[in-house]
């Protein structure tokens, strides 16, 4: 199984239609997108709803444009997703 990390490193390549399922929100924490039925194993593994992939692509678009266009970092795009996942609203400018 994957991680967080390994889901976000390959955001750009998921289905927009897919749900990103965690144990966690911890960059280590096992993570799986699903789309559909497959909700259902993931749920029966212990995982639990994360946030939608297109969503997730969002965060890192909104991060970047509030930062100049700045391209995010592996770190940058977890920390922008995560909050979003939990806050449902995007990472603030510091």
């Amino acid at each position: 199984m994957e991680t967080l990390r390994d889901v976000v490193r390959a955001l750009d390549e998921l289905d927009d239609d897919g749900t990103i399922y965690t144990d966690g929100g911890s960059p280590a924490a096992r993570a799986v997108v699903v789309t559909g039925a497959s909700a259902r194993d993931a749920k029966a593994a212990g995982l639990r709803y994360f946030l939608e992939v297109a969503l997730a692509k969002e965060a890192v678009l909104v991060w970047s444009e509030w930062r100049g266009s700045a391209q995010p970092t592996l770190d940058d795009r977890l920390m922008a997703i995560a909050y979003y996942a939990e806050h449902d609203a995007y990472l603030p400018v510091d």
